[in-house]
């Protein structure tokens, strides 16, 4: 080897190939555990105030306040609790929130910590604690029957939805661009510990009716997410594949067939009286 290609490159030896991988490996377990918090949550500017249209702010368990957005259901129409994904926040969700409402359902959707006017740093457990907020606010302030709420995520909030679904009874869970859990969104495969919103391991401990909705075209969180959640829950569930459609702009292409296979839902798991 000419002198100059040694000096760049080195000697050669079997175990080079070994020790890149290791080191790069050592690189992206620093990112993921170091900067983990920043890349899953992107809060945009708020959308806007408290005082305005339905904006409330109510404590959650340790001072900090959350903001919520109400809208209450028709008579016989279910609530939903609605977790929402990232780089937005209830502000910018009013459009979506009057589409549902104009189909008779109520809303009750949350800020995580740090998004909108929610104070705190959003992480796994204060999002938590935060969804948790909600849905003490919604049975225990505004009475609302669990048997009457339908737990919704889309996208980064399936993680709080299907952790409250595992801990309390309610009508269904509606997940929209869900994955497995936060790292696997981007290696696929589990690589890294201290993975966050670990989905796949609390669903198949949920019984309740589950419909997943899932663009077919998603290239943020690909449908074999959605696929493998609804492969692994062992109660009534329901798969809409969304033809065409990717992460951002599912509502923007198919609001009406989702709007609709919720329908078909809510009257599957809450037949008339």
């Amino acid at each position: 080897m000419a002198k100059w290609k040694k000096w760049i490159l080195g000697e050669w030896s079997w175990t080079r190939p070994l020790k890149s991988l290791a080191f790069i490996y050592l690189a992206l377990l620093v990112v993921a555990l170091g900067f983990s918090n920043k890349l899953l949550f992107q809060p945009p500017k708020s959308g806007y105030e408290i005082g305005q249209d339905d904006f409330l702010l109510i404590p959650r368990s340790n001072g900090d306040p959350v903001a919520m957005y109400y809208l209450e259901a028709k008579a016989g129409m279910p609530t939903l609790l609605w977790s929402h994904g990232n780089a937005e926040d209830i502000g910018y969700l009013n459009d979506r929130f009057n589409e549902f409402h104009a189909r008779g359902y109520g809303i009750l959707a949350y800020d995580y910590p740090g998004y909108g006017k929610s104070v705190g740093k959003p992480n796994e457990e204060s999002c938590y604690d935060a969804c948790r907020t909600a849905w003490e606010h919604l049975t225990q302030k505004l009475n609302i029957p669990s048997d009457q709420i339908i737990i919704y995520g889309q996208s980064v909030g399936s993680g709080p939805s299907v952790w409250l679904a595992e801990q309390k009874p309610c009508a269904g869970l509606m997940l929209v661009s869900p994955f497995v859990s936060a790292f696997r969104a981007v290696t696929r495969i589990p690589l890294f510990p201290g993975d966050q919103f670990k989905n796949i391991k609390r669903i198949d401990k949920i019984q309740t009716p589950l419909l997943i909705v899932h663009g077919d075209q998603d290239q943020v969180i690909s449908q074999w997410h959605g696929k493998k959640l609804y492969q692994h829950h062992g109660g009534p569930k329901t798969f809409i594949d969304i033809q065409g459609a990717g992460h951002n702009d599912l509502y923007l292409l198919a609001m009406d067939e989702v709007l609709d296979s919720l329908d078909t839902f809510r009257a599957e798991i809450m037949p008339a009286k």
